[in-house]
């Protein structure tokens, strides 16, 4: 972790003592207040390039602001907004301004021109925070290969199906018909790209709820009491503790080795990101369950906190590529691309980087 990353979380945290996020569930909003202190501070282009109004930082001191809110539990528009959509439109020189954005891959789109206008067609499932956002940032394919569009949410022809996720954040599909982009421009990074930087950021969030769940279930452990003593004092209640302690500190090392990776070698991160996004995944739902189980009924109240983050575990273990489809990405290197079964354990570099490849 860069110094500029510790002294980020340190200002995050402050922030949320002085405003903290509601953590009931579902929500009935994201958190208007943290949001608007987190864009007031500029923490949303942290790794934007400065051309584009960011400050130019790195990737990882992006994904510590994300981790600390959520790890916290405040719902905001930040991995959407600052991880996704502010680096798409970062990455051609164009600023989101004081606008709120969410980012949408548009499936079998149609872009056409019409005078000086782009239009575009098409459908982009499972969009995060569409509802609550100003301009959708949009990854689609042009005459000329990959395009970034930006395009209002309320502009006409863009149809929001409503749906909300397991944590009450708005996530549904969105349908384009002849939309007309504000700006458009080609885009030196392509879907899997997107889908690479996507599944890295949903696999901090990841490890950060694990570890919130595990700080809460240790802490209910030890105050709740039962038959005169403590529970954390039952061996059963210990030993499902320490699996908890277990899987939750195999997250965190997979997140923090897949981040450290997009500081180094081009051609270690794919293999990095993948094998963290098959360990989040995969271990996700057990730290859930065991949180529920040791909280008993109490946990699945709306009120307790603990079901924000559980609701998280469950809902972004699929986003971007799930456990499986990652791992068979990691089969694909070895049993297609020749890749050494031991290289890509020890994360050794498969292959060498391209030059001009586009980087997270």
């Amino acid at each position: 972790m860069t110094d500029l990353a510790a002294d980020l979380q340190a200002t995050i945290a402050a922030m949320l003592l002085r405003i903290p996020a509601d953590t009931q569930t579902p929500v009935a909003a994201p958190d208007a207040a943290v949001w608007a202190a987190v864009v007031e501070a500029g923490f949303t282009g942290v790794d934007v390039p400065e051309d584009a109004g960011g400050h130019g930082g790195e990737l990882g001191d992006a994904l510590a602001v994300l981790e600390t809110l959520t790890e916290a539990g405040a719902v905001t528009p930040y991995l959407e907004h600052a991880l996704l959509a502010s680096w798409l439109a970062g990455g051609v020189g164009h600023p989101l301004g004081d606008s709120t954005a969410t980012v949408a891959v548009i499936d079998d789109a149609g872009v056409r021109t019409d005078g000086d206008r782009i239009l575009v067609s098409g459908t982009a499932t499972g969009v995060a925070h569409a509802d609550g956002s100003d301009v959708i940032v949009a990854l689609t394919t042009g005459p000329d290969g990959p395009l970034v569009a930006v395009i209002a949410r309320d502009a006409a022809g863009v149809e929001i199906e409503p749906g909300t996720d397991l944590q009450g954040v708005s996530y549904g599909d969105i349908v384009f018909r002849d939309a007309a982009a504000t700006f458009s421009a080609p885009s030196p990074v392509g879907v899997e790209d997107l889908r690479r930087r996507g599944a890295l950021a949903y696999t901090v969030a990841l490890a950060a709820a694990a570890r919130a769940v595990r700080e809460h279930t240790v802490r209910y452990a030890s105050e709740r009491t039962q038959f005169g003593r403590p529970l954390a004092k039952f061996q059963a209640i210990q030993q499902r503790l320490a699996e908890m302690a277990a899987q939750t500190t195999l997250m965190e090392t997979a997140a923090r080795a897949a981040v450290e990776s997009t500081s180094g070698d081009p051609a270690r991160v794919h293999t990095a990101v993948a094998a963290a996004k098959v360990v989040t995944s995969r271990y996700a739902t057990e730290v859930a369950s065991a949180g529920y189980q040791i909280h008993g009924a109490i946990g699945f109240t709306s009120e307790h906190s603990l079901g924000r983050f559980t609701t998280g575990l469950w809902t972004w273990s699929d986003r971007y590529g799930t456990g499986q489809d990652w791992a068979e990405s990691l089969a694909r290197e070895i049993l297609d691309d020749g890749a050494d079964p031991w290289d890509v354990i020890a994360g050794h570099t498969l292959h060498p980087p391209t030059p001009g490849a586009p980087f997270l």
